[in-house]
């Protein structure tokens, strides 16, 4: 098995990763757009070609590879449970950054080897053969067409096509067709095509390159759902359909009624606030006995709340930072201090920012912290940049332990500090209106045996400005700001490109015009915003490297 997998490694690997580098064979531009210098594409609405992102491949996140292995092999377990976490790009899994280092290549040859065998073990289904004896290797060229096109999530060429059957015949050499069916399996999990998403279009010159009808469907079907296109996105790929605006507006709305559409959506607002680190937060529990138990019911809150909102109501970031309710079970219900489980009534605890989770996820396991807090709101919910004290060369000494004062009188120290006070004059006064809330989210009246102190005044020069009790009336100003709407745009965006900061900086202003142009009563909602960035041009096409 070493000399196969051997051959497995250093023959299809490269053939496969040839093949995604060049481009995939057979596949055409964009149907639609006109020619111009060198054999490139114009731009259908007139975007900049230099606003564009560039050509690149990108692997699948943890999430994509389960979601992919299940439809490909139908399989029920999740092999990427056990995997190296993904790399994290401004906070989002789905990045250009993600790597298959020496640790990931092991876990995901161990995972290809076990599923493997369950292709094996249900060869007469996956790969069916009348006759084994006599058309063994014809019935394993319709299995490579077809498990070999589904897995690459395009039709695979010739060369690729010879080279799956020659690992094919390895395998069943003085062996079974079992075995060697169960060879081409092992090599397709592991081989680029299937471990990565191609953004390269057909090889056209010019100043923006059209992705392929198949590059079409797969980035929006990933974009969507996190797995690959289904039958009717790739008949629509075949159609042309995806060539317009309109054709991949289509599917989109088609594809948003998948349960799978409604995780990968939940999935996107959980890591734009960082709120899916719950379940690897952990506290002192001789500080926070009650947190241990609560833990796993505040993830659910998360999950339940955002999917409510998302897809039973508005849809909107207000909503999702304002709403007066939210959906508990029991442990989370004692927490909270209120009565009856399901959907209930919070009028003093709103919005996604007061609930359990983030509260947990940014204090300390011993105390609040309200830097971490301050500083997450204007990042990640008004696109405040903050610069880190590594920046600025600051060297940060957390305010000592004192007994006789409140974590916000001892925080306060920052706000008198030449070399600190810049930047914790716009973090502090944020990070203290969350001061009712203790480290795991429980209402408090007393810190250190003295009354909590919220209240503040937000003065950072952002149209949400102004004087607050708590946290509580911050996240109604909040809900209604258009910063904050702005800022949920770009980080919807930022979530779906799989890249942010300076390298996306044109997208992003590019990407904001076009939004701008939609309704405004649309602009706060995730799912309008994806709308308007699969219609544009920044999705379909690409820039050269």
């Amino acid at each position: 098995m070493d000399r196969l997998l051997g051959y497995h490694s250093y023959g299809i690997m490269l053939a496969t990763t040839l093949a995604a580098i060049a481009g995939c064979t057979g596949d055409v531009g964009d149907p639609g757009a006109s020619g111009s210098g060198g054999g490139g594409v114009t731009l259908p609405d007139g975007t900049e070609s230099a606003s564009l992102l560039p050509a690149r491949i990108r692997r699948l996140t943890n999430a994509e590879y389960a979601a992919s292995v299940r439809a490909l092999t139908g399989t029920t377990k999740n092999p990427s449970e056990g995997f190296a976490p993904d790399s994290r790009q401004d906070g989002f899994t789905v990045n250009d950054a993600q790597r298959v280092d020496p640790v990931l290549a092991k876990q995901l040859a161990a995972a290809a080897e076990a599923l493997a065998a369950e292709v094996k073990g249900k060869v007469s289904e996956l790969a069916p053969c009348a006759d084994p004896a006599t058309l063994a290797e014809s019935c394993a060229r319709t299995f490579i067409t077809s498990f070999g096109g589904r897995a690459y999530r395009r039709p695979l060429d010739a060369a690729e096509a010879d080279a799956l059957l020659a690992v094919y015949r390895v395998g069943a050499k003085g062996a079974t067709y079992a075995d060697g069916i169960e060879l081409v399996a092992r090599a397709v999990l592991q081989s680029p095509g299937f471990l990565y998403l191609t953004e390269i279009g057909d090889g056209s010159g010019g100043d923006a390159l059209a992705l392929t009808p198949h590059e079409l469907a797969s980035s929006l079907s990933y974009l969507i759902t996190a797995g690959p296109p289904d039958d009717a996105l790739m008949e629509a790929a075949a159609a042309g359909a995806l060539s317009t605006p309109e054709g991949r507006e289509a599917e989109v709305r088609r594809l948003l009624q998948t349960s799978a559409a409604r995780e990968r959506i939940v999935r996107v607002v959980r890591e734009w606030l960082g709120v899916d680190r719950i379940a690897m937060t952990a506290k002192d529990s001789n500080v926070y006995g009650d947190f241990a138990g609560a833990r796993a019911s505040m993830e659910r809150e998360t999950q339940d709340f955002v999917t409510e909102v998302l897809m039973s109501s508005t849809g909107t970031v207000g909503e999702l930072l304002g709403a007066d309710w939210s959906i508990v079970d029991e442990p989370l219900s004692k927490v909270y201090g209120v009565t009856g489980t399901g959907r209930v009534s919070l009028s003093d605890r709103r919005g996604i920012l007061n609930q359990g989770a983030f509260l947990s996820v940014y204090a300390h396991a011993t105390e609040t912290a309200p830097v971490l807090r301050g500083v997450t709101v204007l990042r990640r919910v008004a696109c405040v940049s903050i610069p880190s004290p590594t920046e600025l060369n600051i060297n940060v000494v957390p305010p000592v332990p004192d007994l006789s004062k409140t974590t916000r009188q001892r925080f306060e120290i920052h706000s008198t500090d030449a070399a600190c006070k810049g930047c914790h004059n716009s973090i502090d006064p944020i990070g203290f209106s969350f001061e009712r809330f203790d480290g795991m989210g429980m209402v408090r009246e007393f810190d250190n045996e003295q009354k909590v102190d919220s209240a503040v005044t937000v003065a950072i020069g952002a149209d949400f400005d102004g004087a607050y009790a708590d946290s509580n009336a911050l996240a109604q100003a909040l809900s209604t700001s258009p910063t904050v709407r702005s800022c949920f745009a770009r980080n919807v965006l930022r979530a779906s490109v799989g890249r942010s900061g300076k390298a996306a900086a044109e997208s992003e202003e590019a990407f904001l015009k076009a939004w701008q142009a939609v309704p405004e009563a649309e602009q706060g909602k995730l799912v309008e915003t994806l709308i308007t960035y699969v219609k544009s041009s920044l999705f379909s096409h690409r820039r050269p490297q």
